[in-house]
């Protein structure tokens, strides 16, 4: 007989008194969490401010959990009396208003979506950033609260109970108690919404560290002063396994060209630090391995020479150059002769090949290898060492003309026969030949950025250069060391072989392991390199930047909704037990079987929470790939950026939805079993009375 504002003031007097507990302590674990925040991201010491927006936004909170709590109340207080002493609230239409404000959330939901999925431009995060998942959260809460109840209700009309007790015990309990799934929509949102925090706060991490591995692609980065040439032979000889230690530089082309990122790609498996996010699926080894040339022979002793049958016309004295690649050593440069017409033997002394030395290119020319007139042919009956010739040294070699190179055009031909390799010559202005092991391709392989420039280096800009030469994109990568996505990545041998590398306007490196023995480390301060960075420092600054240190919070964020999301749980959980017990107890009365009535309350659970977390892990990671296509992290972007990788980790998201599952398993089963465990004929009793 209470009057309906009677009702009214002890219906709200609960929830009011709740949340006048509540927003003091929800400030002060603010306040205390900012403390704690600035302590382990900030410089220690930084005043703490309180700001406007921050009790703005605490008002806005405390205001719509009022407003929660009004609707609720109301909702309670316009239950006919019959249906409150029913204890089971059946199933109604939804009312008009209802209706309404869902279809406008999902429209507001999809046109944002449309919109974010139209747009291609990169910008810094805006409203519709921060609206997009919520709405897909709270769209997809909606979503898979309906289609339960209307998969129970049809579950139950079209499928016979007499197969399974149990499942139509739990499918029933879905379609006629309201209350069942009404936990779907928070746990739905508070799922997308923490796989979304967690998603776009390791993506962000992810990116760091790809932007971290170009500027810094070894865990330690040193300069050197010399060329390439040289700091390539110094750390093969400082480190000749190739465990430590691998020699880089950039080499830029005339304008508009390529630049080149040149690295010793055999030792990057070992030494570099190669982000999966550049070329996903392809390792470093694998990458080494598309940029390696054909095989070139060994010659090992302390004089190198040549058998020649010499029938060339020449202008000038021919001479007979060879380039050889000591293992621990820079390239060098052996003249053989004058050579005289007819068969001769030519040798130089190469006391560095006494370990062996790669004979990478043969040159035709005159003294000093310039150029000259020549006409007829040349044979090159075999290559010795120490006198003796070397087995496989022409036959294993892969011997091609040299591409790009000046003379090729007067060579009429160039072919291994049974009297060795012959080139055959004809022109009448001045030319060098140059022949090259290892099978040197038209087009030399690299590995491109996604925004490098590929034309052919031979251009008109280009020609006549040492530089002129063509590129074969093998495998295009999100970004290369050094240059990021704008670089090419190629190998020093390859790019060495038949040109001079001119690198004196830019910067040479060493990178190195982090676990680099003090010896090596010593004999690179000894030879005059100095330690420029870390990828730890590179990686700790772009972690420290204003705009990074926010994105943390998405995970503080993910965090704190996954709290809520259990919080939500337990307490639709307690509010439904005497509901179940009492359903349980009646089942138990008429005989039915302890273990099939658990498995019933089970079943229905593994339902309802199966569905709340797959629509959570769908909508959190279809909001993070549509937001990161979108956005920039607040670093300024340059050329040698690499971008932002929106897709989804599917370990990261397996990881989420196996913690979900155990989650959600854990509950359902304790659920059960204090249903079960409650579920006596006094438990009807209590409920008459």
């Amino acid at each position: 007989g209470l009057p309906r504002r009677r009702m009214w003031s002890l219906g709200m007097s609960e929830p009011l008194t709740l949340l006048a507990l509540a927003v003091p302590v929800g400030g002060l674990v603010g306040v205390g969490t900012v403390l704690l925040l600035i302590e382990a991201w900030l410089v220690p010491g930084l005043p703490l401010r309180v700001p406007w927006t921050s009790l703005a936004a605490g008002g806005l909170v405390g205001l719509g959990a009022a407003t929660v709590a009004v609707a609720a109340v109301g909702l309670v207080v316009r239950i006919p009396l019959e249906d409150q002493l029913g204890g089971v609230r059946r199933p109604r239409r939804a009312r008009r208003a209802a209706v309404v404000a869902q279809l406008a959330l999902v429209a507001a939901a999809l046109a944002v979506l449309l919109s974010k999925l139209s747009s291609t431009e990169r910008g810094r995060p805006d409203v519709t950033d921060l609206v997009l998942p919520v709405l897909l959260a709270v769209v997809a809460g909606l979503g898979a609260t309906r289609l339960t109840s209307s998969l129970a209700t049809w579950w139950t009309r079209a499928v016979p109970h007499t197969r399974s007790l149990g499942s139509f015990v739990a499918v029933r309990a879905l379609s006629r108690r309201q209350e069942g799934t009404l936990v779907i929509l928070p746990v739905t949102a508070a799922i997308a919404i923490c796989v979304f925090g967690a998603g776009v706060y390791d993506s962000s991490s992810a990116w760091r560290a790809s932007v971290a591995a170009t500027r810094a692609p070894a865990a330690v980065l040193w300069t050197s002063e010399q060329s390439l040439d040289d700091t390539v032979g110094l750390t093969r000889g400082i480190d000749p396994d190739g465990e430590w230690l691998m020699a880089g530089s950039t080499i830029a082309t005339p304008q508009p060209g390529p630049v080149f990122s040149v690295l010793d790609t055999t030792r990057l498996a070992r030494v570099g630090l190669w982000n999966e996010q550049w070329t996903p699926g392809t390792s470093a080894s694998e990458v080494a391995g598309l940029l390696a040339t054909g095989p070139v022979p060994v010659v090992t002793g302390t004089r190198v020479g040549l058998d020649l049958d010499n029938r060339l016309t020449t202008e000038e004295p021919l001479v007979v150059r060879l380039r050889l690649v000591p293992p621990t050593d820079r390239p060098r440069t052996v003249f053989l002769g004058p050579v005289g017409e007819g068969r001769s033997v030519v040798s130089e002394r190469t006391p560095f090949c006494r370990d062996g030395c790669r004979l990478e290119q043969i040159t035709l020319g005159s003294a000093a290898a310039l150029p000259t007139a020549m006409d007829g042919s040349l044979t090159i009956e075999s290559v010795t060492v120490d006198r003796q010739p070397v087995a496989d040294a022409l036959t294993g070699g892969a011997w091609a003309l040299v591409p790009g190179a000046t003379g090729n055009d007067a060579v009429d031909s160039l072919r291994l026969d049974g009297a060795g390799l012959a080139v055959s010559v004809s022109s009448r202005s001045p030319v060098i030949v140059q022949i090259g092991a290892g099978d040197p391709p038209a087009r030399l392989p690299v590995v491109a950025g996604v925004d490098a420039r590929t034309e052919s280096s031979a251009d008109s800009y280009n020609a006549g250069t040492p530089l002129s030469f063509d590129v074969d994109p093998v495998l295009e990568a999100g970004s290369v060391p050094l240059l990021g996505p704008r670089g090419l990545l190629i190998d020093y041998d390859t790019f060495a072989t038949g040109r001079k590398v001119y690198d004196q306007n830019t910067e040479v490196y060493v990178m190195a392991r982090a676990d680099t023995p003090a010896p090596v480390v010593g004999a690179l301060r000894d030879a005059g390199l100095t330690e420029e960075t870390t990828y730890a420092e590179v990686k700790a600054g772009l972690d420290n930047t204003a705009y990074a240190l926010a994105l943390r919070l998405y995970a503080v964020v993910a965090a704190l909704v996954l709290l809520m999301a259990v919080a939500s749980l337990a307490v639709s959980t307690a509010v439904q037990l005497p509901a179940r017990r009492r359903d349980a107890a009646a089942l138990r009365v008429v005989g039915v079987p302890r273990r099939q009535v658990m498995g019933a309350v089970l079943r229905e659970l593994v339902l309802v929470l199966g569905g709340t977390a797959v629509a959570g892990l769908a909508a959190g990671s279809l909001a993070q790939y549509v937001v990161l296509r979108t956005v920039t992290l607040g670093y300024a972007e340059t050329l040698s950026t690499p971008a932002l990788v929106a897709a989804i980790d599917p370990w990261r998201l397996a990881l989420l939805a196996l913690v979900t599952a155990l989650l959600f398993g854990a509950v359902a089963l304790v659920s059960a079993t204090l249903t079960v465990r409650g579920a006596r004929g006094s438990t009807l009793r209590e409920s008459a009375r």
